[in-house]
């Protein structure tokens, strides 16, 4: 087990007691020293360090390594010291020169080796240096043991290795490492050395996370390290975010196999079924598995443990360390492997282990044909469910499916397969779905993925509230499950879910603020906060934020994004951040927004939705509205076209929103006839889902403004009249102003002035602000009125700005300049510059986290941060990471205007 040298790496302690020893051997004060430690810990690195330097400082070097090899020839080690200095000797030993066939060393033997080492000190100082002396012969041993009381007056400095390994005589080697004065442990690594042995191998600087990994792969072994870092090198790995905790080094197995079968002839089938245990082990099971006696596993695992290859605590036991474990578990041949593993699965099973240690063993098997496989891997498949790992669930499940199993048994693992694959893989889901007896949860996934006919079908036409919801979501079926609401509602049903839809049904028919309020918070108070619940918790949400009272929906959006990531539920996760998309931005935090929009497009896509269909086309839809709030019209019209949503939309709920959507980036992006069929046509379609409500859906408003840049001035009156009495009814602030703006817009004048006045008093929500204070300012310039135009128009500009709205913001400084106003050139602070989803990347980039990490934190793709990060350092004006750190610090520059 030799590769590159790292062992003298934190290892000045150490090497300053060797220096104390050849100080005092070159002063004539001889003494032994020894290094005792384990495998690779770097003991023969600092005897080897030691005959370097003893070399240049003249002393005469008698250097052997103990040879398991040659254990049995008598003076085999003696032999290979005094070898190499024979030409110095007058007359050489006997026994060096004539290897007597003895089984011991006689006095006269010992004598003339004594005589050989004086004569060997009129010459200068001398150093012995013996690497591992357990595999030494008996003969060599007793000179060696010899040795000590007689250089105690001479230039002789005696440096022996010696480790845990059993030896031919331990009351001999004992009798050596006496004659010891001082003895050395070697330590494990800590960071900085490791950082050192890494940079050396791999030629750049590692991360600290990578040293950590590294350190706990190796458990900084100087050896392992060594061998570790030799085989990234080969796989030119950067060492700052790869994996290393799966590793395994080929090039240490015939050495590792080799000192394992010279601790005992059962050591190797010991450390393999330790492997295949991995970290499960006790002495009996390892008995077990083995078929060998528990006190030779035990004696054999002592062995182990003073070699500093496994760990002993009581009866359990464990490799030091997982590139061990890697290592023994990559020399197995796979049958042997799986046949380890199949005995160790069993033997836990029946010992009545965890559920999951029993399914890590099934995995690495061949199908058993064993009754209780399939439970033991549904049970398992259960547990990884519940603690948020759906992907280790899957795998559980699909290798049930590798068992032969009675049709019955077969088709309620199909059903739990599907049950996982729903948390991260929808196609594969519904497919398995499909195969089993399950229509429920299936039926949600049809509709989910815009597969709406089958899924409406499968869901039937009943009052259950699972059923009418899914029928909403298609345009035909929408009017006959608002009549089982209605029925819903007479009931008055406690469940969260039928609460959610009432909730949502007052919202759209606009009569009840309080009413739909009432129900969402029931809806929510009850909800226990786990995947099958999301969807009413996101209905309830959406109806408070419609409510105005988004600080409450926010919070309850924050929950349900914290549980989704708990549960490992990429739709839910996809569903809870796109309905926090809409509150943030109602909150005027446009940049965060923007990320949970996107992010809510992109989970549900990777879970495999088509974004041209289904759930994922209502979530693109928010994402353009956000865009057209930015004035990012070329991107929005990217997404739709790459989309294939450019043409015909599907008679959806999802259709509605992405009509409505569509609209207003045509509209804004200076298509205004285009914008007001799109919508136009989504108000002719909410009238079957009886949508009154312009706080759903303001399309009234949005389409008034457009017709009245088309000429259309009284339908474009028309519209925003009829807005402005249904969001009066309704009484939330938001969609009201934003009826009022449009109704002040479109009627001009005196009366307009005064609709535009009490539209600034009630918006709140800043990018609405923003709106109604840019028009009414306008409308102040236009009747002669510039100073309050002014002032007005410069706090538009300061909130369109925070806003990121970059169409807004010029508008409204067009108008400040056309009233007189001059605006000095404001300057944001590079930091201030950067999104929320890039400052948290940075920040964390900055503590030193890899990319991985970040990915891992922020749950998204690693390249995802990998954009993130060269966004951030573009906006920052840095090369990379080096940068963060003063840069994350900058303040922001204050604005200032004139009037």
């Amino acid at each position: 087990m030799r590769t590159g040298n790292a062992g003298l790496v934190d290892r000045e302690h150490e090497t300053a007691a060797v220096a104390e020893l050849l100080d005092a051997a070159a002063r004539g004060e001889g003494r032994m020293l020894t290094a005792y430690g384990g495998a690779g810990s770097g003991k023969s690195a600092l005897l080897d360090a030691a005959v370097s330097n003893a070399r240049r400082e003249g002393f005469t070097v008698l250097l052997a390594r103990g040879s398991h090899a040659e254990r049995e020839l008598p003076f085999g080690l003696v032999g290979r010291l005094f070898e190499p200095v024979l030409p110095q000797l007058s007359p050489a030993p006997v026994l060096v020169g004539h290897r007597p066939h003895v089984a011991d060393a006689a006095l006269a033997d010992l004598h003339e080796l004594n005589k050989a080492l004086a004569e060997l000190t009129t010459t200068g100082p001398v150093l012995i240096a013996v690497d591992d002396v357990p595999q030494a012969d008996c003969p060599s041993l007793r000179w060696l043991a010899s040795v000590p009381q007689r250089i105690e007056r001479m230039p002789v400095a005696l440096l022996a290795t010696a480790s845990g390994e059993p030896c031919s005589d331990p009351a001999l080697v004992d009798e050596v490492l006496a004659g010891s004065s001082r003895e050395l442990r070697p330590a494990a690594i800590g960071p900085a050395g490791a950082a050192t042995v890494l940079e050396r191998v791999l030629g750049a600087t590692p991360a600290p996370s990578f040293v950590t990994a590294c350190l706990l792969a190796t458990s900084g072994n100087p050896l392992l390290l060594t061998a570790l870092a030799e085989a990234l090198a080969e796989r030119s790995v950067v060492p700052a975010d790869a994996a290393v905790a799966d590793i395994a080094v080929p090039g240490l197995e015939p050495a590792l196999r080799a000192r394992l079968r010279r601790v005992s002839p059962h050591a190797l089938a010991i450390a393999r079924a330790l492997a295949a245990l991995d970290g499960k082990a006790d002495l009996l099971r390892i008995a077990d598995v083995t078929g060998i006696d528990p006190p030779t596993v035990a004696e054999v695992a002592e062995t182990l443990s003073r070699l500093g290859l496994i760990r002993l605590a009581g009866q359990q036991l464990d490799f030091t360390c997982s590139l061990l474990r890697n290592t023994i578990t990559g020399e197995l041949p796979f049958t042997a492997l799986q046949a380890v593993n199949s005995q160790a699965a069993a033997l836990l099973w029946e010992s009545g282990a965890p559920a999951t240690s029993v399914a890590e063993r099934l995995l690495a098997t061949r199908p058993l044909a064993q009754p209780w496989v399939s439970g033991a891997l549904r049970d398992a498949a259960g547990e990884a469910l519940g603690s948020g790992h759906p992907d280790i669930a899957i795998a559980y499940l699909r290798r049930a499916l590798d068992e032969p199993l009675p049709p019955d048994e077969r088709a309620a693992v199909i059903t739990d397969l599907g049950e996982a694959e729903a948390h991260l893989d929808l196609p594969a889901a519904v497919r398995h779905l499909g195969e089993s007896a399950e229509r429920v949860l299936l039926a949600d996934l049809l509709v989910l993925t815009g597969r709406y006919p089958e899924g409406v079908e499968l869901a039937g036409d009943t009052d259950d509230a699972r059923s009418v919801a899914l029928r909403l979501h298609l345009e035909p079926a929408a009017g006959s499950a608002l009549e089982r609401l209605d029925e819903l509602r007479a009931d008055a049903p406690g469940d969260p879910r039928s609460l959610s839809l009432l909730a949502l049904r007052e919202l759209w028919l606009g009569r009840s603020r309080t009413a739909a309020v009432a129900f969402a918070e029931q809806a929510l108070a009850d909800v226990p906060f786990d995947a099958e619940a999301a969807t009413s918790a996101v209905r309830a949400v959406l109806v408070l934020a419609a409510a105005d009272r988004l600080e409450d929906a926010l919070a309850h959006c924050d929950s349900l994004v914290n549980g989704a990531r708990r549960w490992g539920h990429r739709p839910a996760l996809a569903a809870a951040r796109s309905a926090r998309s809409v509150v943030i931005r109602r909150l005027g935090r446009p940049a965060a927004a923007l990320e949970d929009a996107h992010a809510g497009v992109d989970l549900l896509v990777d879970c495999g939705a088509d974004r041209r269909r289904g759930v994922a086309v209502e979530y693109l839809a928010r994402l353009v509205h956000i865009l057209v709030d930015m004035g990012r019209y070329d991107e929005a019209t990217g997404l739709l076209e790459r989309a294939d949503l450019m043409g015909e939309i599907r008679r959806s709920w999802a259709g509605v929103e992405l009509l409505f959507a569509r609209g207003r980036l045509r509209v804004a992006s200076g298509h205004p006839a285009a914008g007001v069929r799109d919508l136009l046509a989504a108000g002719a379609r909410l009238a079957s889902w009886e949508v009154a409500n312009p706080a759903v859906v303001p399309w009234r408003s949005e389409a008034a403004t457009a017709l009245l840049e088309l000429g259309e001035a009284q339908e474009a009156r028309e519209h925003a009249a009829e807005e402005v009495e249904l969001a009066r009814r309704w009484g939330a602030a938001e969609p009201l102003g934003l009826a009022l703006r449009a109704h002040g817009v479109v009627v001009g004048g005196p009366r307009g002035l005064a609709l535009l006045e009490e539209a600034v008093s009630l918006a709140d929500a800043p990018m609405a602000l923003a709106r109604c204070l840019t028009d009414y300012g306008a409308a102040m310039r236009r009747s002669g009125r510039p100073v309050p135009a002014r002032r007005v128009l410069h706090t538009a500009l300061d909130l369109a700005q925070k806003c990121q709205s970059a169409t807004l913001a010029r508008r409204a400084s067009t108008e400040l300049a056309t009233a007189g106003g001059r605006r000095l050139k404001s300057r944001q602070s590079d930091v201030d510059g950067l999104t929320a989803s890039e400052r948290r990347a940075a920040t964390l980039a900055a503590e030193g986290r890899t990319n991985r990490e970040i990915a891992e934190v922020l749950f998204v793709q690693r390249r995802t941060v990998e954009i993130h990060l060269t966004n951030a350092y573009r906006k920052l004006g840095i090369a990379g990471r080096d940068g963060l750190v003063s840069a994350l610090r900058r303040s922001t520059r204050p604005e200032r205007a004139t009037g």
